[in-house]
C-alpha cells in the first residue's frame, strides 16, 4: 500500500511536466523494459531478440517511410520497482514513441499509471491478464489471446481425455490469481470445479508446500500458473514425488523454456498453449518471415515462440506506424491501430477496435514429446 501511495504521489508530481513523444524524428524509438537477467529472463530475452531482429530487417529495408527503428531495452529484473523507474526513464530521458513487450502481469499492470499519464502506446505486453484487457485502455494493445482464451483451450482439452478432478498450482501474484479465476470459469462450464489448489511467492522457487495443498484433493489434473522456472521445479517435483495427474500450464511458461528447465524425462507428456502458430509451419508467411529475420540475429534464444511473439508484435507496430503519418504522431499511431480491420500480418489477420484492444484469439495446443513440443491439431 505504501507504494501505490508514494507512485501516485510522484505521478501527480510529474503530471505537469509529463510530455508524450510527439511526432517521431528521422529515428523512431521504441522502448522496451522486461526481465533481461531475473527469475523470468527467458522470456524478457526472447522478447527483445524478437522484436530486434524485425526492425533491423525492416531497418535493411529502408525503413518506415525512411525512418529507422531503434529498440531501446531496459531491464527490471521482473521487480516492480524496478519497471516503473525504467518506464519514466524511456519516456523522460530517451523520449520514447512507444512501449513493447513487457513481461510479468504485475509489472506490466503496475506501468499502467505511467502508461496512462504519458499516453504512451504500450504494445503487446506478454500477457493474457483480464487486468490489462477490461476495461479497454487506450494506450495499450495486445496482438496475442486472454489467459483465460488459453485456459479455456487447455481445459477442454483435458475434459476430452477423461480429466474430472481439476487443481491450480500458482504464483501468489496478478498471473498465478489471473489463472485460478480462469480455471474456475473454464471447469465450471463443464459442471466440474477446482478440487484443490497451492501456491508459492513470487520470484521464489519454494513448491513443496504447494504441491502438498494440492495433492490433498486427488486430483487427476494440474493447471500449472507460473513462469518456467518455478513451474519446472514443481512439475519435476511433482514427477519425483510420484504423481500421476496430467500437467498442463500456458505460453506464460515460455514454451521450450519450460521444457529445457524441467528436463526429458520429467516434460513428458505435459499439455502447453501457445498463443503464437506452430514454429514449423513455414507455409505461413508470418512464421516464415519471422524465423528468417530472427536466425540473421538470434543472440543465445534463436527461435521459439516467445521470440516468434515479440517478432509479430514488432511487425504490428510497423503496419500501425506506415498508417501513422508521415512523421508519425502517437495520436496517430493509436488511431491507426483501432483502424486496423483484417489486417493481414502473413496469414493471421488483426483487427482492432475503439472497444476492442485485443487484435486476435488464436490459441494452438502442443504436447511435448521426445523433449520437443509438437502439435495436438
Amino acid at each position: 500500500m505504501r507504494k501505490m501511495i508514494f507512485l501516485t504521489v510522484v505521478l501527480m508530481m510529474i503530471a505537469p511536466t509529463a510530455q508524450a513523444a510527439g511526432a517521431a524524428g528521422d529515428v523512431i524509438k521504441i522502448g522496451m523494459v522486461n526481465d533481461q537477467s531475473g527469475a523470468n529472463k527467458g522470456s524478457g530475452r526472447g522478447m527483445k531478440v524478437g522484436v530486434d531482429a524485425y526492425f533491423k530487417a525492416i531497418n535493411a529495408k529502408g525503413g518506415v517511410n525512411g525512418r529507422k527503428l531503434e529498440l531501446v531495452a531496459m531491464d527490471d529484473q521482473m521487480t516492480t520497482d524496478k519497471t516503473i523507474d525504467c518506464l519514466l526513464k524511456l519516456a523522460d530521458e530517451q523520449k520514447v514513441f512507444a512501449v513493447v513487450g513487457s513481461v510479468g502481469t504485475s509489472n506490466c499492470v503496475a506501468s499502467l499509471p505511467v502508461v496512462k499519464e504519458y499516453k504512451l502506446p504500450y504494445i503487446n505486453p506478454r500477457t493474457g491478464a483480464t487486468e490489462l484487457r477490461t476495461p479497454v485502455v487506450r494506450e495499450v494493445f495486445h496482438v496475442r489471446a486472454s489467459y483465460q482464451q488459453e485456459v479455456d483451450r487447455i481445459v477442454d482439452q483435458l475434459v476430452k481425455q477423461g480429466a474430472k478432478r481439476f487443481a491450480v498450482f500458482y504464483q501468489n501474484d496478478g498471473l498465478g490469481t489471473d489463472i485460478l479465476a480462469s480455471t474456475e470459469k473454464a471447469v465450471k462450464r463443464h459442471g466440474l470445479s477446482v478440487v484443490s489448489k497451492g501456491s508459492f511467492e513470487r520470484n521464489t522457487v519454494a513448491v513443496t508446500a504447494g504441491l502438498a495443498s494440492i495433492m490433498e484433493g486427488k486430483p487427476d489434473a494440474i493447471i500449472v500458473g507460473a513462469v518456467y522456472k518455478p513451474g519446472a521445479e514443481f512439475i519435476k517435483l511433482a514427477r519425483k514425488e510420484g504423481v500421476t495427474a496430467r500437467l498442463a500450464s500456458g505460453s506464460f511458461a515460455g514454451g521450450m523454456n519450460l521444457v529445457k528447465a524441467v528436463g526429458p524425462e520429467a516434460a513428458e507428456g505435459v499439455i502447453m498453449s501457445q498463443v503464437v502458430p506452430e514454429l514449423d509451419d513455414l507455409s505461413l508467411p508470418i512464421t516464415k518471415e519471422c524465423k528468417e529475420a530472427i536466425e540473421k540475429s538470434p543472440e543465445e534464444v534463436g527461435f521459439n515462440s516467445v521470440s516468434m511473439e515479440g517478432c509479430m508484435a514488432a511487425k504490428s507496430i510497423v503496419m500501425a506506424l506506415e498508417k501513422a503519418g508521415n512523421p508519425p504522431t502517437q495520436a496517430g499511431f493509436i488511431q491507426a491501430y483501432e483502424a486496423m480491420k483484417d489486417a493481414d500480418m502473413g496469414g493471421i489477420k488483426l483487427t482492432f477496435t475503439p472497444q476492442d484492444h485485443q487484435g486476435q484469439d488464436n490459441v494452438y495446443l502442443q504436447i511435448v514429446k521426445g523433449n520437443q513440443l509438437v502439435s495436438m491439431k
